[in-house]
């Protein structure tokens, strides 16, 4: 056990540490009031930004976005050291967003032209304009956007990937399909914001009550295998490493 001299010590170096960080943080900030009003970010040269086509990519931010996970505790260590999270679960918005990145990654994966694509690829404006239109078609619903994968042929023959896409659909529909009145009128994208129970008759409500979720790391392992299982597939990681 640490001595009175050791747990002063540390807690001086917090201290300090702590003020380190506050400065710091102060000084993000006046950087950034530093910045002119009308500031726009713009690449260099003559490029300008549009949308990414490779089906890595997608996938790859998908997961990304699984691992913003919110930690409920953690293993505590001997003085006061933090370990390993013991719970951990995704909001409603982020398992959404994250999921719809990743299958619209999966759902391009079909086109040998952006399989193809490698860091320096070009793609014509009328190709991109012509898949970013049927990836707007696609939509938001992630239960429609699911039948569209499983419509791919080579997803049909792989029984791993069905397996996990049939594991995805129980997921929303246990725990995140849109459950109020706004999803039979708007966009899923709309069913994001927090939401409120209420019951008309007795001109009652409550806050949300939708928190049994399921263990982020479960999910975030299930969208893992599946990205090995997509990739070897369609080889897209040899396929770039040979075309570079």
């Amino acid at each position: 056990m640490a001595t009175d001299l050791e747990e002063s010590v540390m807690r001086i170096m917090d201290e300090r540490n702590r003020r380190e960080e506050e400065r710091e943080f102060q000084r993000f900030c006046n950087e950034l009031l530093a910045l002119p009003a009308n500031l726009e970010v713009a690449p260099e040269q003559n490029f300008k930004a549009d949308i990414e086509l490779q089906p890595l990519r997608w996938m790859s931010l998908g997961m990304d976005l699984l691992r913003s996970r919110r930690v409920t505790g953690h293993v505590q260590l001997a003085n006061g050291i933090q370990g390993p999270e013991i719970g951990s679960y995704l909001r409603y918005p982020v398992f959404q967003i994250a999921t719809e990145i990743f299958l619209k990654g999966m759902w391009l994966c079909q086109y040998a032209d952006c399989r193809e694509l490698t860091a320096s690829s070009y793609m014509e404006p009328s190709t991109r304009e012509a898949y970013s239109e049927l990836l707007k078609n696609l939509g938001h619903d992630l239960l429609a956007i699911l039948d569209k994968v499983r419509g791919i042929s080579e997803y049909q023959q792989t029984p791993s990937i069905i397996r996990f896409l049939d594991l995805v659909e129980r997921t929303i529909r246990a725990y995140y399909f849109p459950p109020y009145e706004a999803d039979k009128r708007t966009r899923w994208t709309d069913c994001r914001y927090p939401k409120r129970v209420y019951d008309d008759s007795a001109q009652t409500a409550a806050a949300e009550s939708f928190q049994s979720y399921p263990r982020a790391e479960w999910i975030e392992k299930l969208f893992q295998q599946t990205e090995r299982d997509v990739d070897d597939l369609w080889q897209l990681r040899r396929g770039m490493t040979s075309r570079q």
